[in-house]
This record gives structure tokens, C-alpha cells and sequence, in this order.
């Protein structure tokens, strides 16, 4: 029996836009979605998100380092995509550990890359955020295995924004600070207004969101309304990955 619903539907809100593109997960986009708009999360959606090499490795070390027995529980995959105070539970060695054996990480970066990032994962703290993969693997380890540049990083990244207004085509205009790479370093730049989608192939699955609303987003789709709370969650451990790249 399917206990989990709400963290299956919220771990799908995040993992479909990448899928919609396939890079990473199996070809089952329009399942996901599916289950989505029937805001139902059962043994398949489990299935397939299962699939997902990176975002299932992480879920499980969050899980296993808070012992909680479900890494589709809630908490776990806010944890993951948002960002809570599970994170702080999870020893570097294990993350670093986590990377080494089973992502392969040595392999598909280089020794040397992998070595220097090592060395600065066991020096300062990382966390199993989705930003600090993002920010500090460098290389895509999903089905698309390039390296990441700044503007793939803007769109991987979860970004969050206030919509600002609705406009034709379910698209919405969000105010939203931009990813930036400016004297070597990454920072956020000051707010701009960025369109994006809240449709998959015509279906739309987020709704009850209003004007002034924070919503967050990724790969130009809609994710989910987000609360104060998590809001601030977001920001928070967006910069600390921020400030884990900047690290020397």
C-alpha cells in the first residue's frame, strides 16, 4: 500500500520538466503527468521515479541518515528539491562516499576534477540539495552526460519567483532573480521578469495559484506555490551551494 501520495506527487511536480526533455528518467513523461493532473501517487509513479539515478541515490542517503524508512516521504523530498532541515543531518563523508561509489563520479569527471573535488567536499560542508549538484558536479549525470554551463545551470537549478501576471498560452510572468557568473564568482543578479510554462503537452497540474503567489520552477515549468517557509528554505540552501562553488 501506497503510503507516501503527497511526497510521490511532490517529488513528481520537480522531476517532470527534466523528463519532459529527457534528461534524466525513463520515457514515462506522459504517465507522470498523468498522475499529476489525477493528483494520484501510486505504485507506478513509484516505479518510474525510482528510475531516476541521481534524485533516487540522494533521496535514499536523506532518508537513511534521518532513519526514516521511506525516501519518497514528504519531508525527505522537500528535503532534496527545496531544502529543510534534514540536510543538516547528513554527514560529508557519507555525501562524499555517496558520490564515489555509487554515482562513479571519478570516472565521469576525471580523477583529477574528482580529486580537487573531493578534497574541498571533506573541507568545507556540502549538503544533498539539488543546487549543490547542480552547482558543484560540473557534468550532468542524468541521461544528457555533458558538462553543465551557466545557463543550464540557471534552468536545472529550482528556481522561485512572484508571479507577477498571467498571460495567454497557460505561461506566466514570475519576478525572479537570475543565476549570474560575474568576476569568477556565481551570485544571484537582481530581479527580472521570466516567462514560463504551466502546462505538459496541454495538461496542467498546478492550480489555486494567484497573482503574488511564490512559485517555484525548473527547466521554464511551474513546479509548485511555495509558503513563506519554504521560500526562504529555498533561497537559504541555494546560497549556501552558491557559496560552496565560490570556495577556492
Amino acid at each position: 500500500m501506497i503510503t507516501n501520495n503527497q511526497g510521490l506527487l511532490l517529488c513528481s511536480r520537480y522531476s517532470v520538466a527534466p523528463n519532459y526533455f529527457d534528461y534524466c528518467g525513463p520515457d514515462k513523461n506522459q504517465n507522470l503527468i498523468d498522475h499529476l493532473q489525477e493528483n494520484i501517487g501510486d505504485k507506478e509513479v513509484q516505479s518510474i521515479l525510482s528510475e531516476f539515478d541521481s534524485l533516487f541515490l540522494n533521496l535514499t542517503l536523506i532518508a537513511i541518515e534521518n532513519k526514516i524508512k521511506d525516501p519518497f516521504e514528504k519531508k525527505v523530498v522537500e528535503a532534496y528539491w527545496v531544502g529543510n532541515s534534514l540536510l543538516n543531518n547528513v554527514k560529508n563523508s557519507d555525501y562524499v562516499s555517496l558520490l564515489k561509489e555509487k554515482f562513479n563520479l571519478a570516472k565521469k569527471i576525471g580523477e583529477k576534477k574528482y580529486l580537487k573535488l573531493q578534497y574541498k567536499f571533506l573541507s568545507h560542508r556540502v549538503l544533498p540539495h539539488h543546487a549543490f549538484h547542480v552547482f558543484n558536479i560540473f557534468k550532468r549525470t542524468g541521461n544528457d552526460t555533458s558538462f553543465h554551463t551557466l545557463h543550464t545551470m540557471d534552468e536545472c537549478r529550482i528556481g522561485w519567483g512572484k508571479i507577477e501576471s498571467r498571460i495567454k498560452n497557460k505561461e506566466l510572468r514570475i519576478n525572479t532573480k537570475p543565476l549570474i557568473y560575474v568576476n569568477n564568482k556565481l551570485k544571484l543578479g537582481n530581479p527580472i521578469i521570466k516567462i514560463i510554462r504551466e502546462d505538459y503537452r496541454g495538461k496542467s497540474f498546478l492550480t489555486k495559484h494567484r497573482l503574488g503567489d511564490w512559485i517555484s520552477f525548473h527547466w521554464g515549468f511551474a513546479c509548485d506555490i511555495l509558503s513563506d517557509r519554504q521560500t526562504k528554505n529555498l533561497e537559504f540552501y541555494t546560497q549556501k551551494a552558491i557559496d560552496f562553488y565560490n570556495q577556492p
